[in-house]
């Protein structure tokens, strides 16, 4: 049972919070399945007599957490790896300093509602552990555990994703690292919950740049399931995969991918499509990193192939593609397997990379892959060309899953609506701003997304034919990575 008082709180939150509570029907850890609420017009009295309150309550945490996921992968059009197209997304966030609080001030699941779902997860993870669970002696501590996981994910993604942000409503803005040793917290009283725990453990202590116990998540989730996946699907009607209706279904296919990645995209098809979001391939990555970074090539190496192996191994989904790879002025993109392209003026042209579009049956991979080869590790000559094929093996292994943008050290400011409402933000202050790395170009504009020949058609017609079929990318951003010593275990 619990007070009268709990059960008021309990009934503002609900109201407070909207759809998220009110799904209250249990569901696997593995779907979003959520249904609709019998009797909507609760009482105070109702709720102090409920039994099972945190079972009941779990449902809304795992519908936030999966739109917050949505807005987190919707983010890396931000990056290298995708271009805006269209009118969905705002063209301005294709340049990383352009990126204002204004712009992401809505409460959706595109890429302008992710700070508003990170708080919000967070918020209702809060309301769960420490309000409900206290009353609720019965609940069981596997659901204890998870809820754990979502405030845990709730605060990796605010570290990963923000400079400075409050831990609570009108709260003072804390550092990144604040938010992910409060990431570390909630995911070790988490650890019930599955590996994807001490995957996001792994992640956590990356980003802090603590190659030890990094490490040692990383190899918990290995010597457990060589092959684990943690990645839950939507709903086709209630919960819907976001980033497929810039991916697939509008007219005008907003999110374009950069012409070297083609061949990834796009990684979900339909509405319902699972969004990977912890698997062992991150692990062998991460490995392979802190290797690396001790200057212990063989074991980089080793983690590395496996990493390439294990993507080649997740499959592929077949899909009939309509994208004419279109840009906003409606030229033609890269779209025929004739195209060979480069990375860099410096770099060799590669065949494969492009796939033809549109057609039907086209093979994607739905988990992971790689351009990469197991075998061409070992061949590596320098330490540096083993860092540029492990920042460009998690580009693509963990393509569409929302690590790029920390991975280029690019954070986002808060939203405008925090900006204006807290008493303790004031324009200007940390975390009202973006923040992007000098080593991040902006010159010319869209630096990040250019590529020649522009005119690879002869006229932008369906089937105008393919005259230009070399494409070298503007900027290799894996090699300024490099150069630059971005990762956070060189710090």
């Amino acid at each position: 049972m619990i007070d009268r008082k709990l059960a008021a709180a309990l009934r503002r939150g609900i109201a407070r919070s909207g759809p998220a509570f009110l799904l209250l029907a249990a569901v696997g850890c593995d779907a979003i399945d959520p249904t609709r609420v019998n009797n909507p017009r609760t009482t105070d009295e109702d709720l102090a007599e409920a039994a099972d309150l945190t079972e009941a309550l779990l449902p809304g945490l795992r519908a936030q957490f999966a739109r917050m996921i949505n807005a987190y992968v919707v983010a890396e059009v931000i990056t290298d790896n995708y271009s805006i197209h269209g009118t969905g997304i705002p063209v301005d966030l294709d340049e990383p300093r352009r990126v204002t609080p204004d712009y992401v001030n809505s409460t959706g699941t595109s890429v302008t509602g992710v700070y508003w779902n990170v708080q919000e997860l967070r918020a209702l993870a809060d309301f769960v552990i420490d309000e409900v669970v206290p009353g609720d002696p019965e609940a069981p501590p596997e659901l204890v555990a998870e809820a754990h996981y979502y405030r845990g994910m709730s605060f990796l993604t605010m570290g990963e994703v923000f400079s400075y942000a409050p831990h609570e409503e009108d709260g003072a803005p804390q550092p990144s690292e604040a938010a992910l040793a409060r990431a570390i917290s909630d995911f070790e009283a988490g650890a019930g919950f599955g590996l994807q725990a001490h995957a996001a453990l792994a992640r956590a202590h990356r980003l802090l740049g603590d190659a030890g116990a990094a490490a040692a998540a990383a190899n918990a989730v290995l010597s457990s399931a060589p092959d684990f996946l943690f990645a839950p699907s939507y709903d086709e009607e209630l919960l819907t995969n976001t980033p497929v209706a810039f991916l697939v279904l509008r007219a005008l296919q907003d999110m374009q991918p950069l012409p070297r990645l083609d061949f990834l995209d796009p990684k979900y098809t339909g509405r319902d499509s699972a969004i990977p979001v912890a698997k062992a391939e991150e692990m062998h990555l991460i490995l392979a990193e802190v290797a690396l970074a001790s200057g212990n090539v063989a074991t980089a190496r080793r983690h590395l192939a496996s990493a390439i192996t294990l993507a080649g191994e997740r499959g592929t989904v077949f899909f009939d593609d309509i994208d004419e790879r279109r840009n906003a002025d409606l030229s033609l993109r890269p779209r025929s397997s004739e195209i060979v392209v480069r990375a860099d003026a410096d770099s060799p042209f590669r065949p494969g990379l492009v796939a033809d579009r549109p057609g039907e049956g086209l093979a994607v991979p739905n988990v992971s892959a790689t351009s990469l080869r197991a075998d061409s590790v070992g061949s590596l000559a320098s330490v540096d060309e083993l860092w540029h094929s492990l920042w460009l093996a998690r580009q693509e292994i963990l393509f569409l899953e929302g690590r790029r943008l920390a991975d280029l050290g690019i954070k986002l400011p808060m939203m405008l609506r925090e900006i204006d409402q807290n008493d303790n933000i004031n324009e200007g202050d940390p975390g009202t701003l973006p923040i992007v790395p000098p080593y991040v170009p902006d010159n010319p504009r869209y630096a990040m997304d250019i590529y020649t020949p522009l005119a690879l058609y002869d006229g932008v017609d369906p089937g105008a034919p393919l005259i230009e079929t070399h494409v070298t990318i503007h900027v290799d951003m894996n090699r300024v990575l490099v150069a630059n010593d971005a990762s956070p275990f060189n710090r």
